[in-house]
């Protein structure tokens, strides 16, 4: 067979292949351009077969007759492919971390006036024949809550009185059992909206009469606590994790409970009793072995210090002294176990930042010092760099710029060289003092492996306990407020997973016998693995 090479577009074959595909599925016929193509493509698959057969083909010949290179023999034009085809290897490579799209339900229309093969409503001589579909694409939207009303068909002996009811289809029953009113999807809504975007219940619930489905703040919040009670055991699995990990972050922030009296506890590290009414919700994020990171709540009359106490109670005594990052406040301090305590440095560079207005030269020389700091962070994050890497590289380059900062502190309260002296008490000398005193642990980046630079994660994840509060102003008992703490717990962590909360909700839930039996199998990274072994 002698056949004339063809240049073969890649683009239009690509093309050609999706419009044979559709004229395939809706039974279309195709265009003379289409079936030109069509037999262009099979032309050369047959020669190159034949080149093929009789080893005279190169490997440069193959890639233009299977359409991968245009047809010339310009140098110029062979390298402006090849800077072509690697700038859209990049690009993709770019567009791989981009988040999954939800594709489009196709729904099919019929003709329903006229059919194949009928005459032309319009010139009354041609035929009709099938053609490419016309598409809309229409974004819709729809109240959170559908109420659905289930009619099953029954039957009835008529000798023995027996009653017979037709079953419910399974994607009915997987959200929960036939008398249960509020499906499991309605229930995960309802938490994320309250806990996830910071929702009110009577925010929701006049939404909801707004839009036609009315729901009372009072039942939204009895379906957020029948969630709660079902993926409890996975966040008390999670507090069992967190004793045991090798990193943690702590902070808290103040919050309102209604209903909560003042409670009679022992000072810390003392015997004798006081008096508390400060209410804090306290956060903790601990990096357990596998790289997994747990995000912990709590709301009562406590600080983020006992908070992480009731943690580390649990903690095997075989384990190194794990690394705690906080702030400079003596309230965060464990004292159950031996910790290094590792402290922030966005807290002390904000101690300077605050007086920018009062200090202008000697606070923009703290700031631009600590600006080279986290550059060198970012570029740490950048490279990739391991523990020990980083450890090295901070010591290298960011340990003396601390040091620097220091030795400038001191020198500026004692008044020495051609320093004006700072007084002591203050503003400026306040935040001069708190550098000094808290230099060894800010300084820990530079001393222990992993340990961080500030407590920037966990004040991110404090948000979401901020954005609840100034929604709802309070919670108002301490059950109440334990619900969202299991509840914004499982949010977060399952966020830092990159697992979908209203799945895994979901799956919680409608598995809750099974969760309460074996929670380890049941958390954010791992709950999908287990559920694919169980359906296989």
């Amino acid at each position: 067979m002698k056949q004339t090479y063809t240049d073969i577009d890649t683009d239009a074959l690509d093309a050609l292949i999706k419009r044979v595909a559709q004229a395939k599925e809706h039974d279309l016929a195709l265009t003379p351009d289409d079936c030109q193509l069509l037999l262009d493509a099979l032309l050369t698959l047959a020669s190159m077969q034949e080149h093929l057969a009789s080893n005279k083909v190169t490997i440069g010949k193959l890639r233009k007759l299977v359409g991968m290179v245009k047809s010339s023999e310009k140098l110029q034009s062979s390298l402006a492919q090849n800077r072509a085809k690697k700038s859209g290897k990049k690009k993709r490579n770019n567009n791989a971390n981009a988040s999954a799209k939800v594709k489009p339900e196709i729904k099919h229309h019929k003709m329903t006036d006229v059919a194949k093969g009928d005459n032309c409503p319009q010139c009354d001589n041609g035929k009709l024949y099938k053609y490419e579909p016309a598409t809309l694409l229409r974004i819709v939207g729809q109240s959170p809550f559908q109420p659905e009303q289930h009619v099953m068909e029954r039957l009835r002996c008529n000798t023995c009185g027996a009653y017979f009811t037709a079953p419910l289809p399974a994607d009915v029953m997987d959200d929960g059992p036939a008398r249960q009113k509020y499906g499991y999807s309605a229930r995960s809504i309802m938490v994320i909206a309250k806990y996830g975007m910071g929702s009110p219940f009577y925010r929701q619930g006049s939404l909801q009469d707004l839009l036609g489905v009315p729901i009372t703040a009072s039942t939204i919040f009895d379906q957020t606590e029948a969630c709660s009670n079902h993926i409890y055991p996975v966040f008390k699995y999670l507090l069992k994790l967190a004793s045991d990990a090798h990193h943690y972050y702590l902070d808290d922030t103040t919050n309102r409970i209604l209903d909560l009296k003042s409670v009679e506890k022992k000072r810390r590290n003392s015997n004798k009793m006081q008096t508390r009414t400060g209410v804090y919700t306290s956060g903790v994020i601990a990096s357990i072995q596998g790289g997994h990171q747990l995000t912990l709540f709590e709301t009562n009359i406590g600080h983020a210090g006992e908070f992480i106490d009731s943690i580390l109670l649990h903690r095997k005594n075989s384990l190194p002294p794990p690394i705690l990052m906080c702030d400079g406040l003596t309230s965060n301090r464990p004292t159950v176990t031996h910790v290094e305590l590792s402290l922030c440095n966005s807290h002390a560079r904000r101690q300077f930042y605050d007086l920018l207005s009062l200090f202008p030269e000697q606070v923009e020389h703290v700031i631009t010092r600590y600006s080279e700091i986290w550059q060198r962070e970012t570029h740490i994050e950048e490279q990739q760099l391991d523990d020990a890497a980083r450890l090295n590289y901070h010591q290298t380059h960011s340990l003396p710029v601390m040091e620097e900062i220091l030795h400038w502190g001191q020198a500026l309260l004692r008044g020495d060289q051609e320093l004006s002296a700072v007084e002591e008490n203050s503003s400026l000398g306040k935040a001069i003092r708190y550098f000094i005193k808290h230099y060894d642990g800010l300084i820990k980046f530079c001393r222990i492996e992993g340990a961080a630079l500030d407590n920037n994660l966990m004040e991110a994840q404090l948000k979401l306990v901020v954005r609840n509060r100034k929604n709802a102003q309070f919670h108002k008992t301490l059950a109440g407020a334990s619900i969202g703490d299991v509840i914004t717990s499982l949010i977060a962590t399952s966020a830092a997973a990159g697992i979908n909360a209203f799945d895994y909700f979901n799956v919680l839930q409608r598995e809750h016998v099974k969760v309460a039996e074996n929670p380890e199998h049941y958390l954010p990274w791992n709950y999908q693995q287990n559920q694919e072994i169980t359906q296989s």
